[in-house]
């Protein structure tokens, strides 16, 4: 059986091909190609649904048995449609993301939220899979926070916290969203770039005390928002994914030991790296219970 998986950022769209032998066998999912095209977002909703329909169409769709696609911006389970998405996906909000893939490709097509397949990726391909109950934070443009309440795969069992815009400031830096003070504006690669360094590299390894400073504010303001979502939710567990846990060797420890001040609950790094989400849909559209798409 063959899949075409897609993530959906504001950055860039990465797609894979993957191959599925048994559907609820995770060692069953590999993935024969990978790609990434530039989302270009800031050009609106049109571009960005033809960037979509580019991606899929680097593979050999025709012979693939399903398309399945994890996008920025909060996602309906049932239906696949865009119930709100940020500037970061201008015109998106609305938007009927599933059925307009559908009818383009002759094929069924099922749309997920991009932290939310990230998260299926991990808890049940990658870091959470011995996990009854697992959060993913996905720390990229944005910051997706989404909980795995248990291992049936329906609307009810996945939440899209909405913990990125938890507000940790009052009246403090403007959101895309258009509220202050949004946690994603504190904790995210977007955030780590804008108020610290364009390269994460020299920040993370920058002996710069103003630098220093930012790191260290990072590590309490997301130590910060792990506190509430446990409060809130009580995972058994809190994986980390998205764009900055690549380079995980520069800064998990010091995060680390922040964290592990203020909390117990087991807290690991992705597994999946950047192919989490596009596995994570696929195996949604295998595996899950869907009303609508």
């Amino acid at each position: 059986m063959l899949a075409i998986g897609v993530d959906v950022g504001g950055t860039s769209i990465k797609s894979a091909l993957i191959e599925i032998g048994d559907k609820t066998v995770a060692e069953s999912y590999k993935i024969l190609k990978f790609n990434t095209l530039p989302t270009q977002a800031q050009e609106g909703r049109d571009t960005i649904v033809k960037n979509i329909e580019r991606s899929i169409q680097t593979f050999d769709w025709k012979s693939c048995d399903m398309i399945a696609v994890a996008s920025a911006g909060t996602i309906d389970w049932n239906s696949g449609d865009v119930i709100f998405a940020t500037n970061s996906l201008p015109g998106f909000t609305g938007l009927k993301l599933s059925k307009v893939l559908s009818e383009r490709f002759g094929k069924r097509v099922i749309a997920v939220n991009d932290a939310v397949g990230a998260l299926i990726g991990e808890g049940f391909l990658g870091a959470g899979k011995k996990a009854d109950s697992a959060m993913m934070f996905t720390l990229g443009t944005g910051l997706g926070v989404s909980f795995l309440t248990n291992k049936t795969l329906d609307s009810t069992s996945v939440v899209d916290t909405k913990l990125g815009h938890f507000k940790l400031y009052e009246g403090g830096r403007e959101c895309a969203c258009g509220d202050r003070g949004c946690a994603e504006r504190y904790v995210s690669a977007t955030a780590l770039k804008k108020y610290g360094n364009e390269n994460l590299y020299q920040l993370f390894n920058s002996k710069d005390v103003s630098q220093k400073i930012v790191l260290k504010n990072f590590y309490k303001d997301f130590t910060r928002v792990c506190l509430k979502a446990i409060e809130e939710y009580s995972p058994e567990r809190i994986i980390v994914g998205g764009g900055v846990i690549e380079m995980a060797e520069y800064w998990w420890q010091s995060f680390l030991k922040e964290y592990k001040s203020c909390a117990t609950t087991p807290i690991v790094c992705a597994s999946l790296g950047n192919k989490a989400a596009s596995l994570g849909c696929v195996y949604a559209m295998a595996n899950g219970k869907f009303e609508n798409q």
